[in-house]
């Protein structure tokens, strides 16, 4: 799994536009076709789950800037949330999320771990309340390496609501 977003230029503008309303950038997607610009924004927040009325601020505040970088009117920007079941695509949504149960394809084990999300360090990604699919057993801790990580997603638990 990459560990890129924080070096992207439209990630880093983005990120200094919304930290002044408490949300956070998740991730970017920019696409040029026939000289239309289309962007797509996800945001979150720490304190609760992101709704239409911080979409919609985010939007009003992404779109000036966006036009003036861009140096063009013909943009498309669509703002959204995570979702439920996010598919992480970087490294640093573990630090977003952090808190949250999550789902890890570990590539050493070969199997899914399913865990809340406690710190990313270097040495890797600690997840607490850690269990295997096919196991019952529950461990305190459970810690994967950043190159072990294949895949990983949001999960969703009714115990977590």
């Amino acid at each position: 799994m990459d560990n890129k977003i924080r070096q992207d230029s439209l990630y880093q503008e983005l990120t200094k536009v919304l930290k002044g309303i408490d949300l956070m950038v998740v991730d970017v997607r920019k696409s040029e076709n026939r000289g239309s610009v289309h962007v797509v924004v996800t945001i979150t927040n720490k304190e609760h789950s992101v709704g239409v009325d911080e979409c919609a601020k985010a939007h009003r505040l992404i779109y000036p800037r966006l036009t003036l970088l861009e140096n063009s009117r013909n943009i498309d920007l669509e703002v959204s949330t995570p979702g439920l079941q996010r598919n992480f695509k970087d490294l640093y949504e573990f630090e977003l999320f952090s808190g949250r149960r999550v789902r890890v394809y570990d590539s050493l084990k070969k199997e899914w771990v399913e865990g809340i999300i406690s710190k990313l360090s270097e040495i890797g990604v600690e997840l607490e309340n850690a269990r295997f699919d096919d196991s019952k057993e529950s461990l305190a801790t459970y810690i994967i390496a950043p190159q072990d990580v294949q895949k990983a997603k949001l999960a969703y638990s009714w115990e977590d609501m």
